[in-house]
Order: C-alpha cells, then sequence, then structure tokens
C-alpha cells in the first residue's frame, strides 16, 4: 500500500472511531467498563500508548536504527497492555484526549516524511522484513477498528446511541 492510500485509510478509520465516541459524556467515558475493566477513557489511552511507541519506532528507522521491540509475542503485548493500563488508568480524561489527538497528529506528520518505496518494500529498514506499511496498519488503523468496535458493541449493549 503506498503512502497516500495508507494515509488515507488511517484518516478514515480514525474518522469512524470519533463517530463511535459522539455524544458520550464524560461520565460515559469514565465509569462504565467497556470490557474487562477497561472504559472507553482507557481504550483511548491504550490506542495512544501504542500510537506513541509506533511514533518513536519510525523515528528510529528513519535514524538507520532498529527499534528494540517492533516485534512482540502475544503475551508481551498482553504484559505491556496491562503495565499501560495501570500507568494511565488514573489519568484525567482531558489529558488522555489530548494524548489521543495529539499522537495522531505526530503520527500523521510523522509519515509524511517517508517515501511510497520505504514503505512498500520488503526489508527496507532493519528488523522489519515485510513491507513497513503492515506494521504502520497494524498499530494505526487496524487497531481503532478493533477498538471501534468494542465501542460500538458496548453502546449497543448499553442503548448509548444518539
Amino acid at each position: 500500500m503506498n503512502k497516500a492510500a495508507l494515509i488515507q485509510r488511517i484518516r478514515e478509520e480514525r474518522e469512524r472511531l470519533l463517530k463511535a465516541l459522539e455524544g458520550l459524556t464524560p461520565e460515559e467515558m469514565t465509569r462504565e467498563p467497556v470490557f474487562g475493566e477497561w472504559t472507553v477513557k482507557d481504550i483511548l489511552a491504550h490506542i495512544a500508548v501504542w500510537q506513541g511507541r509506533l511514533i518513536t519506532a519510525l523515528f528510529q528507522l528513519e535514524q538507520g536504527r532498529r527499534p528494540k521491540d517492533l516485534t512482540l509475542s502475544e503475551e508481551e503485548v498482553d504484559a505491556l497492555n496491562e503495565r499501560f493500563y495501570r500507568e494511565q488508568k488514573d489519568r484525567p480524561l482531558e489529558r488522555v484526549l489530548a494524548d489521543f489527538h495529539g499522537t495522531y497528529q505526530q503520527l500523521l506528520k510523522r509519515l509524511e516524511r517517508f517515501s511510497d518505496e520505504d514503505l512498500t518494500r520488503p526489508g527496507r529498514f532493519p528488523g522489519v522484513p515485510e513491507p513497513l506499511w503492515k506494521l504502520i496498519a497494524a498499530d494505526t488503523l487496524e487497531h481503532d477498528a478493533e477498538h471501534r468496535a468494542d465501542i460500538e458493541r458496548w453502546r449497543e449493549r448499553k442503548r448509548l446511541w444518539g
């Protein structure tokens, strides 16, 4: 997938996620678990943390360095998710929302620095055997879609649609 198509798909999925959030009150975003103990706020913090990690990895790749943990086992991802949840759960909603929107904007700016070849050529970067766009898609549009679906199901169960 070339850069223009990747960015377009990232934007489209983010718009879908934002649509799933429309009309929710701060109380609905912070008190009601969506799945497990995670609230909407916790999900948004989770997305922001993973996008922040992706921004760091992209910066390192751009500098010719190999990010240390691009490929993680399912157990490692689960452990990180639990750690990030504990670190983020008491942050105020306003700060989480600022990070959620801020990391998204930073990510789009960082992506502009990569060429189509950077994104599509397998093995272009150390430690990234597949095309880079696949790694980016997993932590952006696919991640947004996964959690959008969680929020939409929760809203359906709670009848929280406008």
